[in-house]
């Protein structure tokens, strides 16, 4: 089975996903499973060295930071073990590099791609922690790759034009939103599971291995 994941390293909705999807796989064990990480910008118009995360919410939510999707990602988050540390936050980066790293462990890390999204996510997500090459460098190397390859690449631009591409891409197939999980069931239909059912892709795998 082949599963094209869409996904976004500032839509926390991707991180829950990936969670429930790994509990997925692990109580039915599909053969050959092969994850592929698709890169998608929900904003790509953010700078690289980054945004007050805090001033983008209270810009839309008001000072208070009521913002009903943090408790409703909250309730499905914190079962599977994912504690959301939006308030801490300081910093919100542009995914580009992210993407672009995650790219290059598919590469030079084979199999690690979603090890990798996890860790650079829950450092921001959980831990709160700036997103930037140092901390890119740290989680790439615990997944394999080489700490001056990864800084080097990193200060370049490879990559760049690839992950706008794709991003535009998957804009033109009509999607806006994140993830998307999609996959060919057992009677070769192509199956797209989006965010708006972020658990039914892991009951939907389920089926399909029932």
């Amino acid at each position: 089975m082949i599963v094209d994941v869409v996904y976004d390293l500032l839509c926390p909705w991707s991180l829950v996903a990936k969670r429930h999807f790994d509990l997925a796989v692990e109580r039915i064990r599909p053969e050959a499973l092969v994850v592929r990480w698709r890169p998608f910008m929900l904003y790509p118009h953010f700078d690289r060295g980054g945004h007050d995360f805090l001033a983008f919410f209270r810009e839309r939510y008001g000072e208070e930071l009521r913002v009903p999707m943090w408790d409703r990602i909250r309730a499905v988050a914190e079962p599977v073990g994912i504690r959301f540390a939006f308030e801490r936050i300081t910093r919100g980066p542009a995914s580009i590099d992210a993407h672009r790293l995650i790219r290059l462990a598919s590469r030079e890390a084979p199999g690690r791609e979603g090890e990798l999204y996890e860790r650079i996510a829950r450092a921001f997500f959980e831990d709160a922690r700036v997103v930037d090459d140092d901390l890119l460098v740290e989680q790439g190397e615990a997944v394999g790759l080489d700490p001056e390859r990864a800084r080097a690449y990193l200060r370049g631009d490879e990559d760049d034009a690839a992950i706008f591409a794709e991003t535009e891409s998957w804009r033109a197939a009509g999607v806006t939103s994140l993830p998307h999980y999609i996959f060919d069931d057992l009677h070769g239909r192509t199956r797209v599971v989006k965010q708006t059912g972020v658990l039914t892709f892991a009951r939907a795998l389920a089926a399909e291995a029932a």
